[in-house]
């Protein structure tokens, strides 16, 4: 089912989404939001299941890289018994 609303964007990001849709990339300008959507949906669902497994959300802050690099470096297993998680 899908539902009918009308919209506004920037000037920018409609010309963009409409250079989508004549390169083909896209079959509509509707088409082209509701990918933008999903993709949208799944990386909240990603966040959503990295903060679960890591204890705590990733950061926006690039200054935190090299926490980030290092922590993403340890294993599954060390990460879930470090959070409380029973990783067995």
């Amino acid at each position: 089912m899908t539902e009918k609303r009308a919209i506004s964007l920037p000037d920018e990001d409609a010309a963009w989404l409409d250079e989508k849709v004549r390169a083909g990339e896209v079959p509509s300008f509707s088409a082209g939001l509701a990918e933008l959507v999903t993709a949208a949906r799944r990386r909240e669902a990603w966040l959503t299941r990295e903060a679960e497994a890591f204890g705590e959300p990733l950061p926006d802050n690039p200054e935190r890289e090299d926490y980030w690099a290092a922590r993403l470096r340890r294993s599954s297993a060390e990460l879930l018994d470090e959070n409380g998680h029973n990783a067995a």
